[in-house]
């Protein structure tokens, strides 16, 4: 019972810093892809920018074609600006992905918390005293068992050491 307990203990300190640890990395990713995020939409509005200088150089007469049936500035912008949007659209939901995982960890991590706190110092200091005595009492049969040998060996007796 004190093995099965302690093994227990060990298992659910084990699995809370696995989830410690995953929520770390989770935590990393979600703040780099909204890093990635706010530098995207920064770019979306670079180029939004470079629309419109385009658009106002392109009603003063300037390029607005490169050749006939060539393509125009606004056509290659309007296909950066999906790519970007779409671009978006998958760091956005990976973010909300990893935001639910994380959530999801961080409740389980709360809940094994709680589990813990229900074990208090005296219970610990308890399974140290009954790890104690296991070891005495390993000690104290491995005594028994020499002198058993001894006996037997003195009265002639077969030995078995199942017993």
């Amino acid at each position: 019972m004190y093995n099965e307990l302690q093994q227990r203990y060990i298992k659910e300190i084990k699995t809370n810093k696995e989830q410690s640890e995953a929520i770390k990395k989770l935590t990393i990713k979600i703040h780099e892809l909204e890093h990635n995020l706010q530098e995207q939409r920064q770019r979306i509005e670079q180029l939004e920018l470079k629309k419109v200088s385009w658009k106002t150089s392109a009603v003063s007469g300037k390029r607005s074609r490169t050749a006939e049936g060539g393509t125009s500035h606004r056509d290659i912008s309007e296909k950066k600006e999906s790519c970007c949007s779409k671009y978006l659209e998958l760091l956005l939901k990976e973010i909300k992905k990893l935001k639910k995982e994380n959530g999801k960890l961080s409740a389980e991590k709360r809940a094994l918390k709680n589990e813990l706190a229900g074990l208090d110092k005296d219970f610990f200091e308890e399974v140290e005293d009954l790890k104690h005595a296991v070891q005495e009492s390993l000690k104290l049969n491995n005594q028994y068992e020499k002198c058993l040998k001894q006996i037997s060996v003195m009265y002639g007796l077969p030995f078995t050491a199942h017993l």
